[in-house]
């Protein structure tokens, strides 16, 4: 695994999680009758549909995020101890923004006051360099 692709860990949990949230709405909707039938009329279902399996498809979907957000705080706790081993203020500024905000890098730009090219090209592969030193003995 690369330096990039394990600081991306935390990013790619939260995108997850984004995910079960929609759907867990979605199951949620389903549960309370949020969602109207087609032309307002009830449509009679076979057991397969009960009310009790649609509560017991949200409680399933609320027990995946919850492992989830905690597998998301345990990775952000990691990616932060190897960060704070990064000396440069600025590199470890960007790496906080890219892998634990989830900053685009046009974000990161304007709010470090750097171009786009800059950051991309000349500090974020400096910043990667740098913290794969401990990324690489774990």
């Amino acid at each position: 695994m690369t330096t990039k692709e394990w600081l991306s860990r935390a990013r790619n949990i939260d995108v997850e999680i984004n995910e079960l949230l929609k759907e867990q709405k979605q199951a949620f909707e389903s549960v309370t009758g949020a969602v109207p039938a087609a032309n307002g009329e009830r449509v009679q279902s076979s057991g397969g549909n009960t009310y009790e399996n649609r509560l017991i498809n949200y409680a399933a979907y609320s027990e995946k995020i919850d492992a989830r957000i905690d597998e998301l705080y345990a990775v952000k706790q990691e990616i932060e101890a190897a960060i704070g081993q990064v000396d440069d203020s600025t590199l470890r500024a960007i790496l906080i923004m890219r892998y634990l905000r989830f900053y685009t890098f046009e974000e990161i730009a304007v709010k470090m006051h750097y171009s786009y090219v800059h950051i991309v090209h000349t500090l974020h592969p400096r910043a990667l360099s740098a913290v794969s030193k401990f990324v690489n003995s774990i």
